[in-house]
């Protein structure tokens, strides 16, 4: 059974169209970043907004200095355990026909205020395909569990180098998170991603390992994966978040946004319970992209652009906050 009480969407700016894709997180310090693109489809600005008060005001949309001379296809935000953010965008390319996109990163120690220059991950096999739209999954100091479309790798930063992870199949472009009791759950819905989407086969409908991505066993129960795909996330409370769009019956477009939780470390969730979080009663415009941040102890914010032209203020990417008493 759904449960209603949709709180209202908070604008954080408007947008133009096509690949706006925002990406969320929350610092050490409780401030919640956005970054996305005004215009997609090689947006030459990554902006960035923040908010200290919990998502319900927000800054001036600023621009991330340090990313130039890139047609920008946007990323990922993840909250290093040390503090650092840590943002992940990949720079589309093109040479007579070959069409590639080369993944960047850039760190921040100050709560997103300034960055270091990009850095290329140590890839010299790109595809049209080698980009992220997930946080990384921190495994060591300076160690990261890299969800790229092409492949899904573990990256060294102190040594620049690549290796295989796990049992070295590609998930896809999809969340992977670690719990505390170091389970992972991965968004795939495929045993194995097929790079350009094909015909679905193999399904499995989410994954858990217990074992460091040696071995992984399917869950079943991840509902529709469609374009945009699923969010996970982990609370302070080791419950794990799962963020899915419900489309609408033979229709290509999305019409709502719900969650659902799991207490038992990632081994079953419980939809009767699911929330639903926004339902503008229309068709959500564009790939809404939903990613979902715990708050405070208290709220959850679910991030997500609509490209509307009828909606008060136009296209514009927004925040609803919910109450984790909802899924308690």
């Amino acid at each position: 059974m759904i449960e209603n009480c949709i709180s209202e969407p908070i604008r954080i700016a408007n947008v133009i169209g096509g690949h706006v894709h925002p990406a969320a997180c929350v610092t050490g310090g409780g401030m919640i970043l956005v970054v996305y693109n005004k215009e997609g489809g090689g947006g030459k600005e990554l902006l960035l907004s923040r908010s200290s008060d919990g998502g319900t005001t927000w800054s001036h949309s600023v621009s991330i200095p340090t990313i130039r001379d890139c047609s920008i296809y946007p990323g990922s935000l993840t909250t290093l355990k040390d503090g650092r953010i840590l943002l992940n965008w990949s720079c589309y390319h093109q040479a007579a026909e070959k069409l590639w996109r080369e993944p960047q990163f850039s760190i921040s120690t100050d709560e997103g205020e300034t960055w270091s220059e990009p850095q290329n991950y140590p890839i010299v096999d790109h595809t049209n395909y080698t980009c992220m739209r997930h946080p990384v999954v921190e495994w060591a100091t300076d160690q990261w569990v890299c969800p790229f479309y092409d492949r899904t790798v573990l990256y060294k930063m102190q040594t620049h180098e690549m290796a295989a992870f796990g049992d070295q199949r590609n998930h896809g472009m999809v969340p992977i998170v670690q719990t505390s009791k170091g389970t992972l759950i991965s968004g795939a819905p495929q045993t194995n991603a097929p790079v350009p989407v094909g015909v679905p086969g193999n399904m499995v409908r989410g994954l858990r390992s217990t074992d460091g991505g040696k071995t992984w066993q399917a869950l079943g129960v991840f509902p529709h994966f469609g374009v945009a795909g699923y969010d996970l996330t982990v609370l302070t409370n080791d419950w794990i978040v799962l963020t899915y769009i419900v489309y609408g019956i033979g229709h290509d477009g999305e019409y709502s946004y719900e969650v659902v939780v799991s207490r038992d470390d990632g081994k079953t969730w419980d939809f009767d319970g699911a929330v639903e979080v926004h339902n503008p009663r229309r068709r959500i415009m564009g790939r809404g992209w939903p990613r979902t941040v715990q708050i405070d102890a208290e709220t959850l914010g679910t991030v997500f652009y609509d490209l509307e032209q009828n909606q008060p203020g136009g296209p514009g990417v927004f925040i609803v906050r919910t109450s984790l008493a909802r899924i308690s």
